[in-house]
């Protein structure tokens, strides 16, 4: 046998070696992110809390499942994660969890006009649009309803109330916004469902995506913008600054705020309380 083929085999019987669903436990949700579990648990409301996959210093870009978050994994009823794409450490996992487990990879069940991006290309930020947040709370709603449907009147009213809920937030939010016109730049294109929600436009991008580096043609571009249309922030996902945002930041006196949505440490209560806090970064840019 191959030394190439023993992580998988590792994997398989650490995965066997596991009790799926210990009785009188509940059923076992795991979100692969901090905002799709902030989702979950509006929903699952007294009936349980889901559990966290990947923690914020782990990029979900980027990871290596250990071995207690493979222990977790298999324990799962219900696994939800955005995308293969996105959560790229969770490709090998899917294929080898308990037939029981119910899978949920939300970017296949959204409709395509909802998503921004086309194939491996798609943003896989969907939680940052309100209108998508509902549809993932419908989802994940009727996968516990299958999995538990003495319960599903349960699911469907949080459900109900987590729309009117979100509904009712972005319709002041959005008129809070309008009112202001921020002028703010990104570090990346991280915002891009956010915007198409509120109507907001940036005034620039350092790098397309996170992976990239910033090419000099989109440097230029992007200093002369900010000569005719001044900001007032750089929105970054986390600190410490690239060379070349500090570089911009200082130049152009630019306040950075950091976004950073997938952040374990916050004190977020609700997928609400997430969105807000963009709302009251951005609305410091004006």
């Amino acid at each position: 046998m191959t030394s190439r083929r023993l992580p998988f085999l590792f994997i398989f019987i650490l995965l066997l070696s596991t009790t799926h669903l210990q009785a009188n436990n509940g059923l076992q949700i795991i979100t692969s992110i901090r905002p799709l579990q902030l989702i979950t648990n509006e929903i699952l409301g007294t009936q349980g809390l889901a559990k966290l996959l990947i923690k914020s210093d782990q990029s979900p870009h980027h990871f290596q499942l250990k071995p207690s978050q493979l222990r977790l994994a298999s324990k799962a009823d219900l696994l939800i994660w955005i995308s293969n794409d996105f959560e790229t450490g969770l490709n090998r996992l899917q294929n080898i969890l308990s037939p029981q487990t119910q899978q949920l990879e939300l970017i296949r069940n959204l409709p395509k006009s909802n998503l921004i991006g086309e194939h491996r290309n798609i943003d896989g930020h969907i939680w940052l649009s309100p209108e998508n947040v509902l549809i993932i709370a419908q989802l994940i709603s009727q996968k516990l309803s299958l999995l538990d449907p003495d319960n599903d009147q349960i699911y469907l009213s949080n459900t109900l109330k987590l729309t009117q809920k979100i509904s009712q937030w972005k319709r002041e939010s959005q008129q809070s916004i309008r009112e202001l016109k921020p002028r703010y730049i990104l570090d990346h294109n991280f915002l891009a469902y956010f915007e198409r929600s509120f109507g907001l436009n940036n005034l620039g991008t350092l790098r397309n995506n996170h992976d990239e580096g910033s090419s000099i043609k989109q440097l230029s571009y992007l200093y002369s913008q900010l000569q005719t249309t001044p900001a007032q922030c750089l929105l970054v996902t986390a600190l410490p600054l690239s060379s070349q945002a500090q570089q911009i930041s200082t130049k152009f006196g630019l306040n950075t705020p950091v976004i950073n949505t997938l952040d374990t440490n916050n004190n977020y209560h609700s997928i609400i309380d997430l969105l807000d806090s963009i709302v009251k970064n951005i609305s410091n840019c004006q």
